[in-house]
C-alpha cells in the first residue's frame, strides 16, 4: 500500500471545498448529512482501492460524523439559546482555506506575469562618487543666478560683434501694382498664379499679394475662388480706372 494525495486535494479541508462546491451548498448554512456522505464515499473509494488515506482525512472524517450527530440530538428550547452551531467552527476554518487559497491563485497570476519582466542588476557607481562635501551655508537663491545669467548674457552681447544686413528694395508695391492694372487692362481677368514663373524671390511674390490686398481694399480689384483650394482669379473691380 502507498499513501496519496485523494485526486490531487491538498488536504481534508480541499476536499470539503471541492464537495461543497460540486453539490452546490451554503458554506454558511452545511447540510452536515449530505456533506458527510458525500465525504465518506471519497474515503471508503481509496480504502476499496488499497490506497493509504493519509491520517487527517480520517480525523475530518471522525470530526464530521461528530458534528452530524450533535444535530441529531433533540433540542430543547434552552440549549438552542445557550449551545452554539456544531458546525460553527468548521465553517471558520473553510472559509479561512478559501481566502488562502483564492490569495494564493492571485499570487500564482502575478509569478506568471513576473516571469515575463528582467531586471538589470544594479550599475556600480561607486567611480563616481566625489569626497567633496556641500558647505550648506553657501547657498544662493534665485536672485543670485538670476544676476549671475544676466552678466554672462552682457558680456557675450558686448563681445558680439553688431552687423546689419541693409537691402535695398528691389521690386515694390507700386511696381506690382502696375503689373497688375497692366494685365486687368489685357482681360477682365486673369489667375493669381499666372503672374510668376516661380523662379521668382519670395519677396517678389509677397510684394504681390500686398500689392493685391491693397487694391481690393480700394475696390480696383475683386478675388474670386469658386471653390476651397481652387486657383485663386483676380478680376476688375467697381473702382477700376477711377483716378485716385
Amino acid at each position: 500500500m502507498y499513501e496519496v494525495k485523494l485526486d490531487a486535494f491538498n488536504g481534508p479541508l480541499d476536499l470539503l471545498l471541492h464537495l461543497i462546491q460540486k453539490i452546490e451548498i451554503d458554506i454558511y448554512d452545511i447540510p452536515m448529512k449530505e456533506l458527510t456522505e458525500q465525504y465518506m464515499q471519497y474515503i471508503h473509494a481509496m480504502n476499496q482501492l488499497e490506497i493509504n488515506v493519509a491520517s487527517e482525512y480520517l480525523v475530518m472524517a471522525s470530526e464530521l460524523l461528530m458534528i452530524k450527530s450533535k444535530m441529531l440530538l433533540p433540542q430543547t428550547e434552552e440549549s438552542d439559546e445557550l449551545e452554539e452551531d456544531p458546525r460553527e467552527d468548521l465553517v471558520g476554518r473553510l472559509i479561512e482555506y478559501q481566502n488562502y487559497k483564492e490569495y494564493t491563485e492571485i499570487l500564482n497570476e502575478k509569478k506568471s506575469e513576473r516571469a515575463f519582466y528582467f531586471s538589470k542588476h544594479p550599475t556600480d557607481l561607486t567611480h563616481l562618487e566625489s569626497n567633496e562635501t556641500w558647505d550648506s551655508n553657501n547657498t544662493i537663491d534665485l536672485t543670485d543666478l538670476i544676476i549671475a545669467y544676466q552678466k554672462v548674457k552682457n558680456r557675450v552681447e558686448f563681445n558680439t560683434p553688431k552687423t546689419v544686413d541693409i537691402r535695398k528694395e528691389t521690386f515694390t508695391i507700386q511696381q506690382a501694382t502696375s503689373q497688375v492694372n497692366a494685365r486687368l487692362q489685357q482681360h477682365d481677368s486673369f489667375n493669381f498664379f499666372s503672374l510668376f514663373n516661380f523662379t521668382e524671390p519670395v519677396e517678389m511674390v509677397v510684394t504681390h499679394f500686398l500689392a493685391i490686398l491693397e487694391m481690393s481694399k480700394s475696390g480696383i480689384v475683386n478675388i474670386e475662388q469658386l471653390k476651397n483650394f481652387d486657383d485663386i482669379n483676380i478680376i476688375r473691380g467697381v473702382n477700376y480706372g477711377i483716378e485716385r
